[in-house]
C-alpha cells in the first residue's frame, strides 16, 4: 500500500508545500532535505495554501558574492532570501495565490555561529530556516515592534518544533 493511501496528510502537504533543494556546499554534517523542509513548512503551513520554496546551500565564495551582488554588502552571511514579489504590497496569505521564493544558506556561516552561540548545528540551522522563510513571507526585523514580532513567532515556531528559544542567550 502507497504511504499516500496510508497517510492522506501526506499527499495533502505534498500538494501545498513543494521544496526545491540544492546542497551545492562543500561543508559537512549539513541537515538533511527532510529536515528543511519540515523547517519551512512549520512557519507557512499556517499561512499558505501553497507554497514553493528553493533552497540552496553555498560555500562562502559563492554567498558572499550573491550578498554583494544583491544586497550590497561584500562578506557571506548565514541566510538570504528572495521573494518571487519583493517589493510588492503582498495580499493576506489567505488571498494569496501562494508564497514562492528562494533562500540561500551558507552552512560555514550557520556553522561557526552556532559554535560560538553555543547551540547545535541543527538547532541554528531550524531557525535560520524559519527565520529566512519569514522574510519571503513580509515580515522584517529593520522597526523595533517588527523585530519584536518577527521573534515572538520565530520562539513560537521553535518551541513547536521542541527547539529552545534561539534569543534566550541574548536576554541575559
Amino acid at each position: 500500500m502507497k504511504s499516500a493511501k496510508r497517510y492522506p496528510f501526506l499527499a495533502l502537504q505534498q500538494q501545498r508545500f513543494t521544496l526545491h533543494f540544492s546542497n551545492q556546499s562543500s561543508a559537512a554534517n549539513t541537515p538533511a532535505e527532510r529536515d528543511f523542509y519540515r523547517w519551512a513548512w512549520q512557519a507557512l503551513k499556517n499561512e499558505y495554501r501553497r507554497a514553493q520554496i528553493s533552497i540552496i546551500l553555498l560555500d562562502e565564495t559563492e554567498a558572499r558574492a550573491y550578498n554583494r551582488d544583491y544586497r550590497g554588502k561584500d562578506y557571506a552571511t548565514n541566510v538570504l532570501s528572495f521573494a518571487l514579489n519583493e517589493g510588492e504590497d503582498l495580499p493576506a496569505p489567505h488571498l494569496s495565490d501562494g508564497l514562492f521564493g528562494d533562500l540561500i544558506i551558507c552552512p560555514q556561516v550557520v556553522l561557526k555561529e552556532a559554535a560560538e552561540q553555543g547551540k547545535t548545528p541543527a538547532q541554528h540551522f531550524a531557525h535560520l530556516t524559519l527565520h529566512g522563510v519569514l522574510h519571503l513571507m513580509g515580515y522584517d526585523h529593520i522597526e523595533d515592534d517588527e523585530a519584536e514580532a518577527m521573534e515572538t513567532l520565530e520562539i513560537r515556531l521553535l518551541n513547536q518544533l521542541a527547539y529552545p528559544n534561539p534569543y534566550a542567550q541574548d536576554e541575559i
